[in-house]
């Protein structure tokens, strides 16, 4: 007994890895129709097709256990279809079903899709999305402006679920910036982290290949910055961190926590920082030039301009290298 509890535990733990969040919500969307139509059953209501509620039951059963079943390998189409899916069956329901009862759990769908397309999905497909599920819904008071079977006025039912359905799509899709930026950035500077420079350093290169435009790549390092906190406690050193994190972002045309459009700054660690910048190495190097003239902190750089065909790692292990190579020959800046 207990070799098969433990045998049990095993298979679940096993299951649970298996998941991720996009398969679990997945799953949840058409678990949550399941307890609806489950409860039609069990409640009942004047007309009910009980044959009908049992197809659409076992339907949404199955869309339930396939992203459980894949897992990690639950690909992102299966999941827009699958919603795709549900949204047409709503305007099957809203158009020829005539029950209010029907109609309203059509309805009632719309705020759930709308926070799993905001959530998972990029802008461009999730904006897509909404928009044409606001207009299908809307369209149906064109073919069934008697919808709601005198409950209610039709145009306040769908107002109600539209104003809900945009709030909760707006909704996460602010938690999920805002959890991006905590993720990709670093707190004390807000230059990117480790993270950000991964997400935001292939499509710096990528685009620089499409418009065919120079990429530089600097590393910057203080100088005695022991001396910095020595002399003012650690206080003193985060302002510098923060005061020149924020010249080097505006002087690549940094903007937002996503580093897209101009340049990037990323702290690498501690008191080093790289900077991705769309220029040319020596202009690059004359920026900070004239950035360290006006600093009120010693910093010492490294440039090399990113190589076609080149990673952005691979630069900035190549402007590090000549960041030190500098310093080993006594380079003053």
């Amino acid at each position: 007994m207990a070799g098969d509890l433990e045998r049990a535990r095993a298979l679940l733990r096993r299951f649970v890895r298996w998941q991720t969040p996009f398969s679990t919500v997945s799953a949840l969307i058409p678990l949550m129709l399941v307890v609806v139509f489950a409860s039609d059953l069990l409640i009942g209501h004047p007309h009910i097709e009980r044959r009908m509620v049992v197809v659409w039951l076992i339907v949404y059963l199955v869309l339930t256990v396939i992203p459980l079943v894949l897992g990690r390998r639950y690909p992102l189409w299966a999941g827009l279809v699958v919603v795709a899916g549900m949204e047409a069956w709503s305007s099957y329901f809203m158009l020829f079903s005539r029950h209010s009862h029907t109609e309203i759990n059509a309805l009632l769908e719309l705020p759930l899709v709308a926070l799993y397309v905001a959530w998972f999905y990029p802008t461009v497909i999730a904006w897509t999305f909404i928009v044409l599920s606001m207009a299908r819904v809307w369209s149906t008071l064109i073919w069934h402006p008697e919808m709601g079977s005198g409950i209610g006025s039709p145009v306040i039912m769908i107002g109600y679920a539209v104003i809900i359905m945009l709030f909760c799509f707006e909704g996460a899709r602010a938690v999920r910036r805002q959890l991006f930026a905590q993720a990709n950035t670093d707190p004390l500077t807000g230059a990117l982290n480790r993270r950000g420079l991964a997400e935001a350093g292939p499509r710096a290169v990528r685009r620089a290949r499409r418009t065919e435009e120079p990429l530089a790549v600097a590393v910057v390092d203080f100088d005695n910055f022991k001396r910095v906190n020595d002399a003012g406690g650690h206080a003193a050193g985060d302002a510098a961190l923060r005061e020149s994190a924020r010249g080097w972002s505006a002087m690549v045309g940094m903007r937002g926590s996503a580093g897209r459009g101009g340049g990037f700054v990323v702290r690498l660690g501690g008191d080093e920082f790289a900077l991705v910048a769309r220029t040319g190495a020596a202009e690059l190097e004359e920026r900070l030039h004239r950035a360290h003239e006006e600093s009120s902190f010693s910093w010492s750089w490294g440039v090399v301009a990113v190589q076609t065909g080149e990673e952005l790692d691979d630069a900035i292990a190549r402007a590090d290298g000549e960041l030190y190579r500098g310093r080993g020959a006594g380079l003053s800046r």
